[in-house]
């Protein structure tokens, strides 16, 4: 699998403090980054559900003065950006605390660009156009899918152009991830699927990517082991302490994973998807997943027999029960298989574990109707320049893509 491997880099700088209650040491953490005016970005919903305010009381406690920027929507976009850089600006912050998900998170990083470096952050969109230390940046996930907390990217909606801004940047790595579970119980049944299922994206995507590497692949293999072990059990029951940190850690490394090794075509359908339809991004995956994993199959067999034959090895039943849809059908198939066989028992139990955690894999489940043909090859068209595509173990044409939304609606 890893003949003539060329080296390789594996850049992974953000500190992780990981349990149930770990956000509220936030005053310590502030001062060991050597802040004094903390600046928290985050969403009205989190706001009103009471999750911030543990955080925030535990900062008024320390006697620091506080700025609250709550006004992220769930696409953020260029808007809520710069917003965040005037509040922060107006009261001379010197770090940001990002509260929230995906949105949030990407808001705080392009934001930090505007703050940082007094400029317009669309003036640093694309890739290592940044190239000092911004200001420190705490970020504490409130869900358990995108990777935000210790990835080097972020995407923000371009509302008047219809499209996704991409900026990446090693300086865009936040300084500390926060993982405390305890923000993460009131996740609802269908948002904690999507988000795990967004993770689960990350790791198989990063599994077969074409910069794969020895590093990314251990974080890969176990963030999806984790999500196959614990996600449905999260879904029944958000207030599992010890599953919700489960999945929250499988997010965060796969986050690590596809940060350094990159995602693939499923990704940059999503994206595309997304700008064009508004989709969460978590449920737009999981739909596109099986798809794409089907278009990559001939060249991605060593790495999908890998994951298949590990999971295998797996004692499901103890997590997941003996009448389980994916219990039965890895006792059924457990016996010794041919790479292209075993890689396709993969993509197979992917297909069923969506659909257990309550997914229809079709674009019409998730609003998209009357999409007609010359939709589908403009979208194909689009896709086939999104940067994700770029780290695909398989060329594919705007035919091909195309190919995959028929399949997919």
């Amino acid at each position: 699998m890893y003949v003539n491997m060329q080296p390789f880099l594996f850049h992974s700088p953000t500190k992780i403090l990981i349990g149930p209650d770990t956000a509220l040491s936030i005053a310590e953490i502030i001062s060991e980054l050597n802040a004094k005016t903390p600046l928290i970005i985050t969403d009205s919903n989190l706001r009103k559900a009471g999750i911030v305010e543990g955080i925030i009381s535990a900062i008024k406690q320390a006697n620091l003065p506080i700025h609250i920027f709550d006004q992220v929507p769930p696409d953020s976009d260029l808007e809520s950006v710069e917003k965040a850089v005037q509040i922060a600006k107006q009261n001379h912050c010197d770090i940001i605390i990002a509260i929230g998900g995906g949105s949030v998170i990407d808001t705080a990083k392009v934001a930090n660009i505007g703050i940082s470096l007094s400029a317009n952050a669309l003036d640093y969109e694309g890739v290592n156009t940044i190239t000092c230390k911004l200001m420190p940046l705490i970020a504490i996930p409130t869900t358990a899918g995108t990777g935000s907390e210790v990835s080097a990217v972020a995407v923000i909606k371009d509302k008047k152009q219809k499209s996704k801004l991409l900026f990446g940047s090693p300086f865009l790595f936040p300084d500390i991830a926060i993982l405390d579970p305890q923000l993460l119980i009131s996740l609802p049944p269908k948002l904690t699927a999507a988000c795990g299922l967004d993770a689960l994206t990350h790791s198989i995507e990063a599994l077969s990517a074409l910069t794969a590497n020895y590093i990314s692949d251990g974080l890969s293999l176990n963030s999806m082991l984790l999500m196959f072990k614990h996600l449905l059990t999260t879904i029944k029951d958000g207030s599992n302490i010890d599953t919700r940190l489960a999945t929250l850690v499988a997010s965060t490394m796969a986050g690590l994973a596809f940060t350094n090794a990159g995602v693939g075509i499923v990704h940059a359908l999503s994206h595309t998807i997304g700008s064009r339809y508004g989709t969460h991004h978590g449920l737009t995956n999981a739909v596109f997943l099986p798809y794409g994993m089907q278009f990559n199959l001939d060249v991605a067999k060593a790495k999908y027999a890998l994951a298949w034959r590990s999971l295998a090895a797996q004692e499901m039943e103890k997590y997941l029960g003996n009448e389980s849809a994916i219990t039965k059908y890895i006792k059924a198939n457990k016996s010794e298989a041919d790479e292209k066989e075993a890689a396709q028992h993969f993509i197979n139990i992917v297909k069923i574990f969506i659909q257990e955690c309550g997914i229809s894999i079709n674009l019409k489940s998730i609003g998209i109707t009357n999409l007609k043909d010359e939709d589908i090859l403009e979208l194909a068209n689009i896709a086939s320049t999104d940067p994700a595509i770029m780290f695909n173990p398989k060329e594919a044409s705007v035919q091909e893509i195309a190919k995959i939304i028929r399949e997919a609606y």
